[in-house]
């Protein structure tokens, strides 16, 4: 088996163990070359063995390797790529308390809480529900990654981008642990969330590739 395509199974068992994903739900891929290997349909990402992925090309969107069908977002993860050249993985989740903390109409790129969101998730971006597996959808998640790396999707889940897989990964995990938190801030009190100057020293730490965007919805 290949490194990169191995490297993505076991990224795909670690995004299902730390419960990002339940049954069949969530995608992920990986650029390689002028090529991507992504998630076929119908498979958990726990099962995934070198024969299920499926490898497309980039430019054209055809598929040249494998037998089953790619993920439904198939158009989302290869418009990501063709917008970021500097993007290698795409991890898209739909992890359960990000996904309640987003659908109540939290806005996740505007509240801060903790430093890593300014250390770990670059750009942030939130963007309005649209029909899953849509090209509506791949169109607006395109625009959203021009600028973001972290981005919220209402009603149906997150999307992570990287450099790396384990970059993707981390910031899938640490959005989904700061929901847990507000949340249980938002039980016993009220959430102290970041100033606006306490962000900005965090940002000039991490240097100017933190960008924060939010898509609104019309």
């Amino acid at each position: 088996m290949s490194s990169i395509k191995n490297e993505l199974i076991e990224y795909g068992k670690k995004i299902y163990d730390a419960h990002l994903v339940v049954g069949c739900g969530g995608n992920i891929s990986v650029r390689d070359g002028d090529g991507v290997w992504m998630k076929p349909s119908g498979l958990a990402l726990y099962e995934l063995g070198e024969d299920d992925l499926c490898g497309m090309n980039l430019e054209t969107g055809e598929q040249v390797a494998g037998d089953l069908k790619p993920t439904s977002e198939v158009n989302m993860h290869l418009g990501i790529y063709r917008v970021r050249p500097d993007v290698t993985a795409v991890f898209h989740t739909h992890s359960p308390w990000l996904c309640g903390v987003v659908s109540a109409g939290i806005d996740l790129s505007k509240k801060v809480m903790f430093a890593e969101f300014i250390n770990d998730l670059g750009g942030r971006a939130t963007v309005p529900y649209v029909t899953p597996t849509t090209q509506e959808l791949a169109d607006l998640m395109c625009e959203a990654a021009k600028e973001a790396d972290s981005i919220f999707m209402t009603n149906h889940g997150f999307c992570g981008l990287g450099t790396t897989m384990k970059q993707a990964f981390f910031r899938c995990l640490v959005v989904e642990d700061a929901c847990q938190s507000l949340v249980a801030a938002t039980i016993v009190g009220k959430p102290q969330l970041l100033k606006p100057k306490q962000e900005e020293d965090l940002m000039a730490l991490s240097g100017p590739q933190h960008r924060v965007k939010m898509m609104e919805s019309e």
